[in-house]
């Protein structure tokens, strides 16, 4: 009984902790997408993360920690090897798509204008990212982990990372699986490590390097009927042994830390 009270306390706090994470986020979403209000979008994200480490002493006593942000003097490495796999997962598509026609460079602004865009979005996302791999991953690892299958944790950490996207589920199938994938991608290397700085620092490399090379930078879609989501979504699973290889040496995992 006290086995079955103590699963029932654990299902509560973690239900809670999503659905107040997840209004959280998804406020300072809206405020930054639909209003552009850059203050509100801060203050959100702040709550977010104050939320999420008063849940996490709630849960098990160890704020952040609790999601896998620990810190320690070897973050440093997981942040690097992070960035790294991040650039990588991104750019090889992005070449690929403009090697094949996919995309057309139209124009690339000077170095100047190039940092002062890049910046203040970087720095934005350095938020979002980390607050949805919490929301998405951490969350969803911290209670699933060793009560189902590492298999079925993949799947479903990356189909709640796709659902959160809900501005985008009417994008289409190429939109739809590229998201699922990519939420595969990102929950790797939480189950690898144990900790979410490799995939938080992938995201954010990810998210910005899209942004610089989309946004900052004017792209038009080519006349191939092939979409870049494809292309996206291939090299993705082409991605999966190469981060399973970068990530398997021990000084990685946050037990060794």
């Amino acid at each position: 009984m006290a086995t079955l009270s103590n699963i029932s306390k654990d299902s509560l706090k973690v239900t809670l902790t999503f659905i107040s994470l997840f209004l959280l986020y998804h406020l300072a979403e809206y405020m930054i997408l639909f209003q552009n209000n850059v203050l509100g979008f801060f203050v959100f994200q702040t709550l977010f993360f104050l939320a999420a480490w008063l849940f996490g002493k709630w849960y098990n006593k160890q704020g952040l920690k609790c999601w896998g942000l620990s810190f320690s003097k070897k973050i440093l490495r997981n942040i690097l090897v992070g960035i790294f796999l991040g650039l990588l997962l991104y750019a090889v598509p992005f070449g690929v798509s403009i090697a094949l026609g996919i995309e057309t460079i139209v124009n690339i602004p000077n170095i100047s204008t190039l940092i002062t865009a890049s910046l203040p979005f970087a720095f934005g996302v350095l938020f979002s990212s980390f607050s949805e791999d919490i929301l998405t991953r951490g969350v969803v690892y911290t209670y699933f982990n060793k009560k189902i299958t590492i298999p079925s944790l993949i799947i479903l950490s990356a189909s709640i990372y796709l659902l959160n996207h809900i501005y985008r589920l009417s994008d289409g199938p190429d939109t739809i699986l590229y998201l699922f994938l990519l939420g595969i991608i990102f929950i790797i290397p939480l189950v690898k490590t144990k900790n979410l700085w490799l995939t938080g620092s992938m995201h954010w490399a990810g998210n910005t390097f899209f942004f610089i090379t989309h946004s900052v930078i004017q792209i038009e879609s080519g006349k191939n009927l092939f979409s870049g989501n494809y292309v996206f979504a291939i090299w993705m699973v082409l991605f999966i042994p190469i981060l399973l290889y970068v990530i398997k040496w021990e000084y990685l995992s946050i037990n060794e830390i």
